[in-house]
């Protein structure tokens, strides 16, 4: 159906070209069937063209291929990235509204501005989330999160750079940590500052291969750690595992690392979503913030930042798409230069092939049938660039996703979109030469050698 449709196109805009270009001439009324063997037999002659001259309309098909696969390439890299922040915010329970000392999302591409708010404003302490419990823990629940990073030991295995998280034991219904065997952490491994963790299934395949992890014993850094639960697996999201990790109570991370030693990240959720939705509790979460920090009643900004799932979607796909406007008219230039490209081939194809021209003139052809040949051999070079081009990159972008553990596929509307802009490329820049053979004066043709 789709290519009996660009056919239809590839015919109807031909023709409307041919008229547009060709010169005035007495019109000859012809049937629907000579009108279509006309046209057959300009598209066998295009083709017969095509094959005697290989060199020249490979290097024709490449400069297309280039182009059209660069523009694939792109849109399945833009496509890819969208995805990929989809899944990287999996990790958010889409009613939960986490509180941050600062946002990428509040400063867009100013990452000059983001750093001086990394840098200047205060950071986010238990105190703050004891507040906040103070004030709104009858109607929004709270939690925090905390991250560092540290070489995990068990026996001789040494694991480094190892994600650890302090957090409170209400993490599992603030966020997507579920714990496949054993048990979470509890109130009471918090408030005793316990030395116990749950571990990723990372951990467990590199750590406990052959062992149960459950009540055995893990180093973070110099301190023992007793595995009490598994989390279940997370899967991947931005091409690395998001199932290497320790979560340890946020108590005993303050006890081990300091209570002020960095700022945490308060997590909110209404403990009941039909009375209060996500906005409100931001609205009253916010307001409970800037009594804190002293910004009622003056004209101060925030300093702080508020992060959901739909934001960082909502960031990321505003952001592809500031990146595609940019990106999409520069790899346009690379079918602008394969139409170049085609343009100057069929000009010296027209310059080769003067005497056959005449000679196709002199024997009944009309201007209108030698435009029609040389728009073909365009049309039908640019598109087999398009297919080819799609092919290099589907085979690129495979490999891409193989290398990196991306999730990268080509869009079905970049497909479409290559194959028809490739039809438009072989019109638009066929039309030059096209109309040059076109306007041939047989008697001066039949005299070329």
């Amino acid at each position: 159906m789709f290519w009996g449709q660009l056919f239809c196109l590839i015919r109807l805009a031909l023709a409307i070209v041919a008229v547009l270009l060709s010169q005035p001439e007495k019109v000859v009324q012809l049937s629907l069937t000579a009108r279509f063997n006309l046209f057959r037999e300009s598209f066998f002659l295009a083709l017969d063209s095509i094959r005697g001259n290989g060199t020249r309309s490979a290097l024709t098909v490449v400069g297309i291929v280039v182009g059209v696969a660069v523009v694939v390439i792109v849109a399945a890299l833009l496509q890819g990235a969208q995805a990929f922040v989809v899944a990287a915010t999996a990790g958010f329970a889409p009613d939960v509204l986490r509180v941050e000392k600062a946002s990428f999302q509040d400063f867009g591409s100013d990452g000059q501005a983001f750093v001086e708010a990394q840098a200047k404003r205060p950071d986010i302490f238990t105190d703050d989330l004891e507040f906040l419990n103070e004030r709104l823990g009858e109607k929004i629940e709270f939690g925090a999160q905390v991250d560092s990073s540290l070489p995990v030991r068990r026996n001789e295995k040494t694991l480094v750079g190892v994600l650890v998280q302090g957090v409170t034991p209400n993490i599992t219904e603030l966020s997507n940590v579920d714990i496949a065997y054993g048990r979470g952490l509890t109130a009471t491994d918090d408030r005793y500052r316990s030395n116990v963790c749950v571990i990723g299934q990372d951990l467990v395949d590199e750590l406990f291969p052959t062992t149960g992890a459950i009540g055995a014993d893990i180093r973070l850094g110099q301190v023992r750690y007793q595995v009490v639960g598994v989390a279940s697996p997370r899967g991947s999201a931005f091409g690395s595992s998001q199932d290497g990790f320790v979560q340890i109570p946020l108590g005993t991370f303050a006890r081990v690392f300091g209570a002020r030693s960095r700022s945490i990240a308060i997590l909110a959720k209404a403990r009941d979503k039909d009375r209060l939705s996500l906005s409100d509790v931001e609205e009253q979460v916010r307001v409970a913030m800037r009594i804190r920090r002293k910004l009622i009643g003056t004209d101060k900004e925030d300093n702080f930042s508020f992060v959901t799932a739909k934001s960082v979607q909502a960031f990321s796909a505003s952001l592809t798409g500031l990146v595609g406007m940019i990106v999409y008219p520069l790899t346009g230039i690379s079918l602008f230069v394969g139409g170049i490209v085609v343009m100057n081939m069929m000009l010296s194809s027209v310059t080769e092939r003067t005497r056959e021209i005449g000679i196709r003139m002199a024997v009944g052809a009309r201007r209108r049938d030698v435009l029609i040949q040389f728009l073909i051999e365009t049309t039908t070079l640019t598109v087999i660039g398009g297919v080819f081009g799609v092919a290099v990159a589907a085979g690129l972008v495979s490999l891409l996703s193989f290398a990196t553990g991306l999730s990268l596929g080509v869009p079905l509307w970049a497909v479409a979109a290559a194959i028809g802009v490739s039809c438009v490329v072989g019109i638009f820049f066929g039309a030059v030469p096209a109309r040059q053979a076109a306007r041939l004066d047989p008697i001066e043709a039949l005299r070329s050698e």
